[in-house]
């Protein structure tokens, strides 16, 4: 058999392997399509319905952001926190004018807030007795949430988080529904709780969004539990979700058998303790595409039978040229570069012979090309290594200079040079990835001495280090750009204190604390700094828009850097709060993961 096959021409076997290729395709195309498409099939399908459920997802979410964000405003409002601590200091001394002037601030506050989001009612409910509600009070008295089982395991608790509570009957009159989906925030300050805010969403138009799936479809709002809060049909309301221990660990899709029946079940986390759910029909959803796949199968076919024809056509006018091609190629082999194909013509094979020939003349000028630029590059080299000058002689100039000023009795200037050498010797020397954590602290001392020399006011450095941490290798220039950014945007260029703290966390990691005594950050503004340190490493601009630090990379870069050295072990942490300074904390092992 081999030896009848190495007999046949080219042409021959071309045209077999043609045929041989035409009909097993033809055999097993079905059998194979089946099975490596259904899969593919799957996934599309519950592409589609990933998306239909990203749609309803941004909607619910929506609406529980709405009500995060009115918890939040009541909690962080300044013009709504004076009053409300008045009101929750009141007690029978209190005059009732200064009960009004209250009432009324925290009314147009609120009212100003709450006008465009009418599926909301609010209840600001005191310790004392005293309250604000959104809704008539008249046959409902908001005090009586004292006795709910979930405000007492809010005040219980100590936590600063909202809870969602889930389900409760309508108490603000509005006929639109007879239940509320609530949630409450305690008000604390210093650790001393002055309130609770409670906030209630009318679920309908969220029903409406769900009424607008198929009748096989179903999309419903669970609790932690597996309660449903949210389903077209109002009746299933607080009823257990039937396939509750069938949802996916996580946000995403499976598929589960109803009835005989196969669905496809997403789930999405719309709170901390929510989640929005959705289950359509397999079949139905993937019809459309089955009727695709067997077109796209009939088209493919009939290609490949005309992509037959056309290549038994092309094959006979091409292993002429290709011959030739071939005893071209053994000449130039053999070192004859002199030699060409000159096969010419329109068709590929006639370009071949052509790019061919072109290809060997690139070559021989290639190779004088290269001759040539060797002998440029190596004149290049000499003049570069005649023109280069060496560092040590700038720090020699520098040093030299130092012992005249000190000769001279200036020896506060003569620090400044001294601090500018040392500083200028680390920029320059990029030799070592690694220095200690004392060398570390000692080049920021110089680095906040010149800031001190150039721009007038006194920015004191404190040091805190545990002596086993000060021989610890980290990366270098890892403080710098925390030291400047805590000095632009902290200090704001002014005097101000930058302590430096560091020592062996619990988990022997190493912990280093940077923290400044400027005038700190809003809690909008400190999430917004977290969320731009989380962006991708591709976006290589610098958090609060500086300029670029002395070593060259800015705060977001230091973060990147340490998260690709120490993996998953790297953490930190950034607090802050208006007027009292902000402080970032990281953790990362005492030895590298990797080299960078």
């Amino acid at each position: 058999m081999r030896k009848w096959l190495r007999s046949l021409s080219l042409r021959n076997k071309l045209v077999l392997t043609i045929l041989i290729c035409l009909v097993l395709p033809s055999i097993v195309s079905m059998y194979v399509s089946n099975l490596f498409t259904r899969d593919a099939i799957r996934t599309q399908v519950a592409d589609n319905a990933r998306q239909s459920m990203l749609i309803a997802s941004q909607i619910v979410t929506g609406q529980m952001k709405n009500m995060l964000y009115m918890m939040n405003f009541v909690q962080f409002d300044v013009d709504l926190r004076e009053p409300i601590l008045n009101l929750s200091r009141a007690d029978e001394t209190t005059s009732i004018g200064d009960l009004y002037i209250s009432q009324n601030t925290i009314y147009k506050r609120i009212d100003t807030v709450m006008s465009p989001l009418e599926n909301l009612v609010l209840t600001l409910l005191l310790p004392n007795g005293q309250y604000y509600a959104t809704y008539t009070t008249t046959n409902f008295d908001p005090k009586s949430f004292f006795t709910k089982t979930w405000m007492r395991d809010v005040m219980q608790s100590g936590s600063y988080s909202v809870k969602w509570i889930g389900a409760e009957l309508n108490y603000s009159q509005q006929p639109s529904q007879s239940y509320l989906l609530e949630a409450v925030k305690p008000l604390r300050l210093n650790g001393a709780t002055y309130g609770y805010v409670i906030v209630g969403l009318d679920p309908s138009a969220l029903q409406k969004l769900f009424a607008q799936y198929e009748d096989n479809e179903s999309m419903v709002v669970i609790d932690a539990q597996g309660k449903i809060l949210v389903d077209k049909d109002s009746s299933r309301i607080g009823k257990p979700f039937a396939y509750y221990d069938q949802l996916p660990t996580e946000d995403g899709s499976s598929f589960v058998k109803v009835a005989g029946e196969e669905y496809i079940m997403q789930s999405a986390q719309v709170t901390a303790e929510w989640k929005l759910v959705n289950m359509t029909p397999y079949k139905s959803a993937a019809q459309q595409i089955e009727s695709f796949r067997k077109t796209d199968f009939a088209i493919q076919l009939l290609f490949l039978v005309l992509f037959a024809i056309a290549l038994l056509y092309v094959v006979r006018t091409l292993t002429k040229p290709i011959a030739r091609l071939v005893q071209t190629v053994f000449r130039i082999e053999t070192g004859q570069l002199s030699e060409r194909s000159n096969i010419s013509g329109e068709d590929e094979v006639g370009r071949l012979g052509y790019v061919f020939d072109r290809m060997i003349d690139r070559i021989e000028l290639t190779l004088f090309e290269n001759k040539r630029e060797q002998e440029l590059k190596r004149k290049a080299e000499l003049a570069m290594l005649q023109a280069q000058i060496n560092p040590h002689f700038l720090f020699n100039v520098l040093n030299s200079i130092r012992l005249k000023i000190m000769m001279k009795g200036d020896e506060e200037n003569a620090e400044l040079i001294s601090s500018l050498s040392a500083l200028l010797r680390m920029t320059i020397n990029r030799n070592n990835a690694y220095i200690t954590l004392h060398e570390e602290i000692g080049i920021n001392e110089h680095y906040v001495r010149l800031l001190n020399s150039r721009h007038g006011d006194r920015v004191v450095l404190r040091v805190s280090a545990a002596s086993d941490t000060l021989l610890i290798s980290i990366p270098r220039f890892l403080l710098q750009p925390l030291i400047e950014n805590a000095y632009i945007h902290g200090l704001k260029s002014k005097a101000g204190e930058i302590t430096i703290t560091s020592r062996i966390a619990e988990d022997g990691r190493l912990q280093i604390l940077i923290k400044d005594s400027g005038v700190g950050m809003s809690p909008e503004r400190l999430e917004e700094l977290q969320s731009h340190l989380e962006a991708a490493p591709a976006a290589q601009t610098e958090i609060e828009g500086s300029s670029p630090s002395l070593s060259g990379i800015g705060l977001h870069n230091v973060f990147e850097r340490l998260r690709l050295i120490y993996g998953h072990q790297f953490d930190y942490e950034i607090e802050s709060s208006m007027d009292q300074g902000t402080q970032i904390i990281l953790r990362f092992p005492q030895q590298p993961e990797k080299e960078v």
